[in-house]
């Protein structure tokens, strides 16, 4: 059969069309990643640091849509509406910086968090003073004072973030008083401070519901408008260095895919993912086919005791549990992602075995090939000129249905060790990372989707090139 024939004997089955669409479909994902998501984004996926603009586990954008809520959006300020310096006369000769930020609140729900960050560097006894004031549209004020003590930890890094939220404990403690709490006194009853004495209250309800008995619980109405984020920064060292400011409105949803706790866009983990996904399958796929229908050819060919010690040493082999040996492998030798793929390979060379041995015993015994060991062929050229390459179409057929079970198995392991051995956001380490978060559908059914639809693509292939290639199928 001819290329052309090929094809149109291919393109007669739906189901080898359907898999080949799929496939270009994931195959364009994996090259084309670098321009879907940022090459740094995945290169920095284990770096929580970077990550740290982002909300922590939210839903999609498109989520919003689904539950009828308009919902805040991620939003990060860089640009002020007013902005000074000065230098203060001594004795405090401090440099002082500010910035003015307006955010219009208009959604059904207040965003997840404020986050301000001063980005420079701190070096020095004395650390920076920072003042934040939220303006609401009621003219009511919030203020948040950082001091010396609550940034000298930040003392020769590169950025002071001081999150709203963040500013307090989770639970109410009234020795301890955050900015917001102070706010809240003003308006709430006695009876509500006391019942909020051990409960997680969320702060963003306390900025941005109207002043009064609930607000603590969300009971006010939202209060929208412009809120004016006023920050002052003051730097008493000659050696401090100031390199902006971003003020982060934290949305409540987030991209195409969401975040997860820890607040990487998962849209990345995803098309990253679908690259790592086809090499690990595609590796292990040919290597593992490669060998197999190699052993099993020469196991064919050898005959005799020769042949028995090597179906001894198959039977072996193919008892040994797969995924316990692959898990004890990957815990001692930490390999990459890309060494799972060789290692899946030693193990899973045993499923051709049997049919490419029957197939190159029925071979052997053709006229063509007794008329090529009657006229001196070697044992070599038989082997790969007559026999191999009969079975050789077939075996296209083998990689295709292969693939699945070594992409399913890489998923496994990578859910079970998780970052104990895989560096890299492979589906299954994505899905490991969501064990425990039931609730986060965002983050546990794309990468569940993408390994079913990736093996689903390479079965359909697979069914139509086994319909095509092996004779006793095809009608």
């Amino acid at each position: 059969m001819g290329f052309k024939e090929f094809w149109e004997e291919f393109f007669r089955y739906k189901s080898g069309i359907a898999g080949l669409i799929l496939l270009f479909g994931l195959a364009f994902m994996a090259i084309g990643a670098p321009l879907l998501a940022p090459t740094e984004a995945y290169e920095n996926w284990l770096n929580d640091e970077y990550w740290v603009e982002n909300p922590e586990g939210v839903p999609p954008t498109w989520a919003a849509w689904l539950m009828g809520k308009n919902l805040p959006g991620h939003i990060i300020m860089t640009d002020p509406v007013e902005e000074d310096h000065w230098q203060e006369p001594p004795p405090w000769g401090a440099r002082v910086y500010r910035w003015v930020f307006k955010y219009d609140f208009y959604y059904d729900e207040p965003p997840k968090d404020l986050m301000f960050r001063v980005l420079g560097i701190t070096r020095g006894e004395k650390a920076p003073l920072i003042r934040i004031k939220i303006v609401r549209p009621d003219e009511k004020e919030i203020t948040i004072t950082c001091n010396y003590k609550l940034s000298e930890r930040f003392r020769d890094t590169n950025c002071i973030s001081i999150s709203v939220t963040g500013t307090k404990e989770a639970r109410f403690d009234p020795l301890s008083k955050g900015a917001t709490w102070r706010f809240a006194e003003k308006y709430e009853t006695e009876e509500n401070m006391i019942k909020a004495i051990g409960m997680v209250i969320d702060e963003m309800d306390i900025v941005f519901r109207e002043a009064g008995p609930g607000m603590i619980f969300g009971d006010t109405p939202l209060l929208h408008g412009t809120y004016k984020f006023i920050i002052t920064v003051k730097m008493y060292n000659p050696g401090d260095r100031f390199d902006g400011m971003r003020v982060i409105a934290a949305g409540k949803v987030y991209g195409l895919l969401g975040t997860d706790i820890r607040g990487r866009d998962l849209w990345v983990g995803i098309v990253w993912g679908s690259r790592l996904a086809l090499i690990v399958g595609l590796i292990g796929s040919v290597v593992s086919t490669v060998v197999g229908v190699f052993y099993g050819t020469v196991s064919a060919y050898l005959g005799g005791i020769k042949d028995e010690i090597l179906q001894r040493i198959y039977e072996v082999v193919a008892s040994i549990p797969v995924l316990p040996i692959l898990i004890l492998m990957a815990a001692i030798f930490k390999p990459s992602v890309w060494n799972l793929a060789l290692m899946m390979a030693l193990f899973y060379w045993t499923g051709p075995v049997k049919t490419v041995r029957s197939m190159a015993l029925q071979i052997k015994e053709e006229p063509y090939v007794e008329a090529a060991r009657a006229i001196g062929a070697s044992g070599w050229r038989i082997l790969t000129k007559y026999i191999a390459n009969q079975v050789l179409p077939y075996t296209f057929a083998l990689m295709a249905m292969t693939v699945p079970g070594v992409i399913l198995t890489e998923a496994g392991i990578s859910f079970l060790m998780g970052g104990e051995i895989i560096s890299e956001p492979t589906w299954g380490r994505i899905l490991g990372d969501a064990h425990g978060y039931s609730k986060m559908w965002w983050w546990i059914l794309p990468p569940g989707f993408m390994i079913c639809l990736t093996g689903l693509s390479f079965v359909l292939i697979g069914y139509a090139l086994d319909k095509i290639l092996n004779p006793m199928l095809k009608r």
